[in-house]
């Protein structure tokens, strides 16, 4: 209990941190999902953290699978991180949450229909970029995202093909869930077990 507490508060500072810079260095943060996956996750671990719960196993998968996506898109998509801020919204938190989703298993497991609600974020966002893109300072949209650059056919493309990736992922989650439950249910029968044992043993005089 302990671990993961400490655990979750350098998460949320993580995330808060590379948050505040960019709200200092980017001209208009809140237009990525990047700033707003991770301004996302870190609320939730705030809450988690305020109210002393675990926290569900639909709403915590779907932060952790918005902050792997981003963090997976990076890696492919985007150049080395040669910021402090790049490298904690990219980099750090991704990796702490899917930490956090793997040591810290949930007893209960998400359902096997979740990763389709958990597409009404990312597709809200590409909704929102659609609506505001002629508004939007054109260095903060990506290649994919950016419509003075695309077509709108070629944009819903994306769109899609991004869908796509949130499904896989998300299911890949999910099937981290049940591995990591089984090892954890596994160990714990064998602690009982040699505990069992010990018990039969006969004590001496």
């Amino acid at each position: 209990m302990i671990i993961r507490t400490l655990w979750r508060i350098l998460l949320v500072a993580a995330a808060l941190t590379g948050v505040a810079l960019a709200l200092v260095e980017l001209r208009n943060p809140w237009v990525t999902f990047t700033v707003q996956s991770n301004t996302v996750l870190a609320a939730y671990y705030l809450w988690l953290l305020a109210a002393r719960r675990e926290g569900g196993p639909s709403v915590r998968g779907a932060v952790t699978l918005y902050l792997v996506v981003t963090g997976v898109v990076a890696f492919f998509a985007l150049p080395l991180p040669q910021s402090a801020r790049n490298l904690l919204l990219h980099c750090v938190t991704p990796l702490m949450v899917l930490i956090d989703w793997t040591a810290f298993a949930h007893t209960r497991r998400p359902g096997w229909t979740d990763p389709f609600k958990w597409l009404a974020f990312p597709l809200g966002y590409a909704v929102l970029v659609l609506l505001t893109a002629p508004d939007l300072p054109v260095r903060m949209a990506r290649r994919h995202l950016n419509l003075t650059e695309i077509s709108f056919i070629d944009y819903v493309l994306a769109a899609l093909g991004f869908s796509i990736v949130f499904l896989i992922a998300g299911y890949a989650l999910i099937a981290l869930t049940h591995i990591s439950t089984s090892i954890g249910k596994g160990a714990q029968k064998g602690r009982h077990h040699h505990a069992g044992k010990d018990d039969r043993i006969p004590r001496g005089p």
